[in-house]
């Protein structure tokens, strides 16, 4: 990854959560602040994903999350922290309250944190 130094970190969590911010700010990351991706705070963690994440009802949330963290630009007009509370209820049929606490299960709390 180094050598690559990415504009943008997509994180996968199959096998754990790791939040921007401790890539941003944890000592045992050290050695990823010199890539642009972390300097430019281009890191974008994923929800919670098993294995077969293709496959589940939730993968347009990643597809979205890639698609702003690579093209900016091109989804200026979609705020992620709304457009998954909406796609909760539209898929699941839940109100406001469970569609949030939904996003946060999924480890998603960041979107709204980070307004993305």
């Amino acid at each position: 990854m180094l050598a690559l130094d990415p504009d943008v970190i997509i994180l996968p969590t199959a096998q754990g959560y790791h939040p921007a911010k401790e890539i941003y700010t944890a000592p045992y990351y050290q050695n990823l602040q010199e890539l642009t991706a972390v300097k430019n705070k281009q890191v974008f963690p994923l929800p919670w994903t098993p294995y077969n994440w293709a496959k589940r009802l939730e993968y347009p949330i990643e597809a979205m999350i890639i698609a702003k963290a690579a093209y900016p630009d091109k989804f200026t007009d979609i705020r992620v922290a709304d457009w998954v509370l909406n796609f909760y209820k539209k898929v699941y049929k839940v109100d406001d309250k469970t569609a949030k606490e939904l996003r946060s299960v999924q480890w998603l709390d960041w979107v709204e944190e980070e307004n993305f």
